[in-house]
């Protein structure tokens, strides 16, 4: 009975540590140094998979010109006009930049975060394990902090270049020590506030991002085990577990939808709102 009542947290444990440890490699001795191959995998063949679909729908649309786009080519048109839209009422100064950047932005993390809509045994238990032999392996590369990480990094580096580029290097030390308080003898406080400022910007458009794929995940993960704690279907309550986790994971999927294209668009919002600042002059130089 012992063995019996300690076998189920195991199990439990194990499986959901199986379904949240990376696929990793490592090339030193510290932990620190090594590479999610999975994420990194995921995020790469993401990318290469947007950019097959705006190849495909820029060769439709230059061979039907005069035509009313269908298919494939009409969303993608409906989410460059969206997304043009967006920058166009943000962004008083225009920049060649700040459109396709949007538009790469929603796409690739939409595209990330959709892989959370399969069945959560079907990339790391069926096709990675069964599959390919490999003990671990993460599916979504937006539950790995070091890919959100990473993209709110880049967002980060362009709006500082965007901010010295547009308001010179006086107008941009300015904004550090001279606001919010126009005086020279709060600079220091001044300073201290940008400073939080400017790194908590990246820091919560990486966490917001990774913290609800990453319970997104989680909750699917838990309502699996809702029905693999019990077997399988071989008896009346074993039967009934499995015809609420399809209910259950059926509801959840719906719900997830939306936190899939919202936690996208918020991200590809945040990036244009941070970016217009950047373009905006500061009238203290």
């Amino acid at each position: 009975m012992a063995a019996e009542a300690t076998q189920g947290p195991a199990s439990v444990t194990e499986y959901i540590q199986h379904h949240l440890t990376n696929w990793n490699w490592q090339f030193g001795n510290n932990p620190f140094w090594s590479l999610h191959l999975d994420s990194l995998l995921w995020s790469v063949s993401m990318g290469l998979l947007f950019m097959s679909f705006m190849y495909i729908a820029g060769r439709m649309a230059q061979r039907s010109v005069d035509e009313v786009p269908t298919g494939l080519q009409k969303y993608i048109e409906g989410v460059v006009d969206l997304i043009d839209g967006q920058v166009r009422s943000s962004l008083h100064t225009p920049s060649k930049l700040i459109t396709p950047l949007a538009i790469t932005i929603f796409c690739l993390i939409l595209l990330m975060n959709s892989i959370d809509l399969f069945p959560v045994d079907l990339w790391s238990t069926v096709i990675a394990e069964r599959g390919a032999g490999l003990e671990h392996f993460k599916s979504v590369a937006t539950t790995d902090p070091n890919i959100t990480i990473g993209t709110a990094l880049s967002v980060f580096v362009l709006v500082q270049y965007y901010s010295v580029k547009m308001k010179g290097v006086r107008g941009y030390a300015s904004e550090f020590l001279l606001h919010p308080f126009n005086t020279w003898w709060l600079c220091w406080f001044n300073f201290i506030l940008k400073v939080i400022e400017e790194v908590a910007r990246p820091v919560s458009l990486a966490l917001r991002l990774f913290g609800n794929m990453y319970a997104g995940e989680l909750i699917m993960i838990l309502i699996g085990l809702f029905a693999l704690s019990l077997g399988w279907p071989t008896h009346l309550g074993a039967l009934a577990g499995w015809v609420g986790q399809v209910i259950l994971g059926s509801a959840w999927g719906l719900f997830h939808v939306i936190i899939v294209l919202l936690q996208a668009f918020i991200f590809m919002m945040l990036t244009i709102v941070y970016l217009s600042l950047a373009h905006e002059r500061t009238d203290s130089h």
